[in-house]
Protein backbone atom coordinates (compact mmCIF):
# COMPACT_ATOMS: atom_id res chain seq x y z
CA UNK A 1 0.00 0.00 0.00
CA UNK A 2 2.88 2.08 0.72
CA UNK A 3 4.38 1.12 -2.27
CA UNK A 4 1.71 1.83 -4.32
CA UNK A 5 1.28 5.64 -2.96
CA UNK A 6 4.49 6.32 -3.62
CA UNK A 7 4.11 5.51 -7.26
CA UNK A 8 1.27 8.29 -7.60
CA UNK A 9 2.85 10.79 -5.99
CA UNK A 10 2.33 13.75 -7.77
CA UNK A 11 5.36 15.84 -9.71
CA UNK A 12 7.06 17.85 -7.97
CA UNK A 13 10.99 18.45 -6.77
CA UNK A 14 14.27 16.67 -5.56
CA UNK A 15 15.13 16.88 -2.22
CA UNK A 16 18.43 16.47 -1.29
CA UNK A 17 19.01 15.85 2.25
CA UNK A 18 21.58 18.11 3.61
CA UNK A 19 22.24 16.73 7.14
CA UNK A 20 24.22 14.61 9.07
CA UNK A 21 22.30 11.88 11.41
CA UNK A 22 22.87 12.51 14.93
CA UNK A 23 24.27 9.30 16.78
CA UNK A 24 24.13 9.20 20.28
CA UNK A 25 27.62 10.03 21.70
CA UNK A 26 29.21 11.28 18.11
CA UNK A 27 31.59 13.57 18.28
CA UNK A 28 30.79 17.20 18.80
CA UNK A 29 32.85 20.75 19.31
CA UNK A 30 36.02 20.24 21.23
CA UNK A 31 35.37 20.98 24.88
CA UNK A 32 31.58 20.81 24.75
CA UNK A 33 31.58 18.47 28.01
CA UNK A 34 27.67 18.12 27.57
CA UNK A 35 25.27 14.56 26.58
CA UNK A 36 24.47 13.64 23.79
CA UNK A 37 22.54 10.64 23.26
CA UNK A 38 18.88 9.50 22.93
CA UNK A 39 17.60 7.76 25.64
CA UNK A 40 15.06 5.32 25.53
CA UNK A 41 12.46 5.68 28.53
CA UNK A 42 10.36 2.25 27.08
CA UNK A 43 10.47 0.25 24.16
CA UNK A 44 8.05 -2.32 22.05
CA UNK A 45 7.79 -5.68 24.37
CA UNK A 46 7.68 -4.01 27.73
CA UNK A 47 5.72 -1.19 27.30
CA UNK A 48 2.94 0.17 25.42
CA UNK A 49 5.11 1.99 22.68
CA UNK A 50 8.30 3.13 22.05
CA UNK A 51 9.50 6.56 23.93
CA UNK A 52 12.50 8.41 23.79
CA UNK A 53 13.83 11.33 25.33
CA UNK A 54 17.27 14.07 23.85
CA UNK A 55 19.41 15.18 25.90
CA UNK A 56 21.96 17.46 23.75
CA UNK A 57 22.99 20.79 23.12
CA UNK A 58 21.55 23.30 20.89
CA UNK A 59 24.82 23.24 18.24
CA UNK A 60 25.16 19.41 17.54
CA UNK A 61 25.32 18.43 14.40
CA UNK A 62 23.35 19.76 11.73
CA UNK A 63 22.19 23.26 13.06
CA UNK A 64 21.65 26.80 12.75
CA UNK A 65 22.65 29.13 14.92
CA UNK A 66 20.84 32.66 15.43
CA UNK A 67 22.34 36.29 15.71
CA UNK A 68 21.84 35.94 19.37
CA UNK A 69 24.51 33.44 19.01
CA UNK A 70 27.08 36.30 19.55
CA UNK A 71 25.39 39.17 19.59
CA UNK A 72 23.19 40.67 23.07
CA UNK A 73 19.49 41.42 22.53
CA UNK A 74 19.68 40.32 18.77
CA UNK A 75 16.77 37.20 18.48
CA UNK A 76 16.85 33.65 19.54
CA UNK A 77 15.67 30.87 16.73
CA UNK A 78 12.20 30.95 18.10
CA UNK A 79 11.93 35.00 17.28
CA UNK A 80 12.57 34.28 13.88
CA UNK A 81 9.84 34.07 10.96
CA UNK A 82 10.35 30.41 9.53
CA UNK A 83 10.65 32.09 6.35
CA UNK A 84 13.85 32.93 7.50
CA UNK A 85 15.37 29.67 7.37
CA UNK A 86 14.94 29.41 3.73
CA UNK A 87 15.16 30.67 0.08
CA UNK A 88 17.26 30.40 -3.23
CA UNK A 89 21.01 29.46 -2.42
CA UNK A 90 24.04 29.20 -4.56
CA UNK A 91 27.33 27.00 -3.58
CA UNK A 92 30.74 28.51 -3.65
CA UNK A 93 33.27 25.39 -4.32
CA UNK A 94 36.62 26.68 -3.16
CA UNK A 95 39.62 25.31 -5.59
CA UNK A 96 40.38 21.34 -3.40
CA UNK A 97 43.63 19.74 -3.01
CA UNK A 98 44.69 16.18 -3.99
CA UNK A 99 42.31 14.82 -1.41
CA UNK A 100 39.17 16.23 -2.58
CA UNK A 101 38.77 18.84 0.57
CA UNK A 102 39.78 22.37 0.73
CA UNK A 103 42.61 22.81 2.86
CA UNK A 104 42.50 24.32 6.53
CA UNK A 105 42.75 27.61 6.77
CA UNK A 106 41.00 30.92 5.86
CA UNK A 107 38.92 31.43 2.69
CA UNK A 108 39.57 35.08 0.99
CA UNK A 109 36.81 36.79 -0.65
CA UNK A 110 38.53 36.03 -4.25
CA UNK A 111 35.96 33.35 -3.72
CA UNK A 112 33.08 35.16 -4.81
CA UNK A 113 34.69 36.68 -7.78
CA UNK A 114 32.53 36.26 -10.72
CA UNK A 115 29.54 35.09 -8.47
CA UNK A 116 26.14 36.18 -9.35
CA UNK A 117 24.53 36.53 -5.39
CA UNK A 118 21.59 38.47 -7.37
CA UNK A 119 18.57 36.94 -5.93
CA UNK A 120 20.36 34.38 -3.37
CA UNK A 121 19.01 34.06 -0.15
CA UNK A 122 21.65 31.86 1.28
CA UNK A 123 25.45 31.24 -0.01
CA UNK A 124 27.11 27.54 0.55
CA UNK A 125 30.56 26.33 0.52
CA UNK A 126 31.25 23.28 -0.33
CA UNK A 127 35.00 22.71 0.76
CA UNK A 128 34.85 18.94 0.87
CA UNK A 129 35.13 18.65 4.35
CA UNK A 130 31.92 16.64 5.21
CA UNK A 131 33.88 13.94 4.59
CA UNK A 132 35.89 13.90 7.68
CA UNK A 133 32.86 14.16 9.60
CA UNK A 134 33.12 11.29 12.77
CA UNK A 135 36.71 11.30 12.26
CA UNK A 136 39.21 13.06 14.52
CA UNK A 137 40.57 15.11 11.83
CA UNK A 138 36.95 17.05 11.43
CA UNK A 139 37.45 19.06 14.33
CA UNK A 140 41.32 18.96 14.29
CA UNK A 141 41.54 22.23 11.88
CA UNK A 142 39.35 23.06 8.91
CA UNK A 143 38.41 25.67 6.15
CA UNK A 144 36.69 28.91 7.18
CA UNK A 145 35.61 32.20 6.47
CA UNK A 146 38.29 35.06 6.47
CA UNK A 147 37.36 38.51 7.55
CA UNK A 148 37.28 40.00 4.46
CA UNK A 149 35.46 37.30 3.19
CA UNK A 150 32.92 37.44 5.42
CA UNK A 151 32.65 41.25 5.39
CA UNK A 152 31.15 41.00 1.55
CA UNK A 153 28.95 38.72 2.50
CA UNK A 154 27.28 40.10 5.37
CA UNK A 155 26.98 43.34 2.89
CA UNK A 156 25.13 41.18 0.16
CA UNK A 157 21.62 41.25 1.89
CA UNK A 158 21.81 37.60 2.58
CA UNK A 159 19.58 35.54 5.37
CA UNK A 160 22.58 32.87 5.95
CA UNK A 161 25.37 31.52 4.88
CA UNK A 162 26.29 27.42 5.51
CA UNK A 163 29.03 25.20 5.24
CA UNK A 164 30.32 21.77 5.42
CA UNK A 165 32.97 22.54 8.64
CA UNK A 166 32.14 22.79 12.21
CA UNK A 167 32.47 26.35 12.24
CA UNK A 168 32.13 30.13 10.26
CA UNK A 169 35.57 30.66 12.18
CA UNK A 170 38.70 29.09 13.15
CA UNK A 171 38.60 27.61 16.53
CA UNK A 172 39.02 30.64 18.58
CA UNK A 173 37.18 33.27 15.76
CA UNK A 174 34.44 34.94 15.94
CA UNK A 175 34.38 37.38 13.27
CA UNK A 176 32.22 35.85 10.83
CA UNK A 177 29.94 35.35 13.49
CA UNK A 178 29.99 39.11 14.72
CA UNK A 179 29.50 39.91 11.15
CA UNK A 180 26.53 37.82 10.60
CA UNK A 181 24.95 38.63 13.79
CA UNK A 182 25.21 42.45 13.51
CA UNK A 183 23.74 41.79 9.75
CA UNK A 184 20.70 39.76 10.62
CA UNK A 185 21.94 36.55 9.07
CA UNK A 186 21.76 33.24 10.23
CA UNK A 187 24.60 30.40 10.00
CA UNK A 188 24.44 26.73 9.32
CA UNK A 189 26.81 24.88 9.95
CA UNK A 190 28.43 20.59 9.93
CA UNK A 191 25.94 20.84 6.27
CA UNK A 192 26.63 17.00 4.42
CA UNK A 193 26.14 16.40 1.05
CA UNK A 194 26.95 19.50 -0.78
CA UNK A 195 28.53 18.33 -3.22
CA UNK A 196 25.42 16.73 -4.68
CA UNK A 197 24.07 20.28 -5.86
CA UNK A 198 24.05 22.36 -8.47
CA UNK A 199 25.78 25.75 -8.35
CA UNK A 200 22.57 27.05 -8.31
CA UNK A 201 18.66 27.18 -8.96
CA UNK A 202 17.68 25.29 -5.87
CA UNK A 203 16.50 26.35 -2.32
CA UNK A 204 17.67 25.42 0.66
CA UNK A 205 15.43 25.10 3.70
CA UNK A 206 16.78 24.69 7.50
CA UNK A 207 14.07 25.41 10.09
CA UNK A 208 14.95 25.12 13.90
CA UNK A 209 13.04 23.95 16.39
CA UNK A 210 11.15 26.80 17.81
CA UNK A 211 13.26 26.90 21.12
CA UNK A 212 12.61 29.63 23.59
CA UNK A 213 15.29 31.39 24.76
CA UNK A 214 17.79 29.23 22.60
CA UNK A 215 20.27 30.79 20.11
CA UNK A 216 20.66 27.17 18.15
CA UNK A 217 19.21 24.50 17.09
CA UNK A 218 19.78 21.48 15.00
CA UNK A 219 17.79 21.02 11.72
CA UNK A 220 17.00 18.89 9.08
CA UNK A 221 18.43 21.11 6.03
CA UNK A 222 17.35 20.02 2.81
CA UNK A 223 17.81 21.33 -0.94
CA UNK A 224 15.18 21.33 -3.01
CA UNK A 225 15.46 21.21 -6.84
CA UNK A 226 13.44 21.18 -9.59
CA UNK A 227 13.07 17.67 -11.06
CA UNK A 228 14.86 18.42 -13.69
CA UNK A 229 17.93 19.53 -12.08
CA UNK A 230 18.43 16.12 -10.15
CA UNK A 231 21.30 15.97 -8.10
CA UNK A 232 24.74 15.87 -9.21
CA UNK A 233 25.52 11.78 -9.76
CA UNK A 234 22.36 10.77 -8.74
CA UNK A 235 23.10 12.56 -5.22
CA UNK A 236 24.54 11.18 -2.31
CA UNK A 237 22.04 12.41 -0.35
CA UNK A 238 17.81 10.88 0.34
CA UNK A 239 15.66 12.90 -1.98
CA UNK A 240 12.42 12.16 -3.53
CA UNK A 241 9.53 13.88 -4.66
CA UNK A 242 7.30 16.23 -2.97
CA UNK A 243 4.84 18.61 -3.92
CA UNK A 244 5.15 22.12 -3.92
CA UNK A 245 2.80 25.16 -4.06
Amino acid sequence: MIADAADRRPPGVALVDLSHPIVTGMPQWPGDAQPLRVVRLCDHGDGPCRSSRLELGCHVGTHVDAPGHFLAGAPGVAEMSPDRFCGPAVVIRPACGSTGTVAPGPLGPAVLDGVDLGGADFVLFDTGWSRHWGQPAYYASWPWLSEPLAARLAEAGLKGVGLDTPSLDDRDGRAAHDLFAAAGMVNLENLANLGSLPSAGFLVLALPLPLVGAEASPVRAVALLERTRRPIGGGSGAFGDVQVP
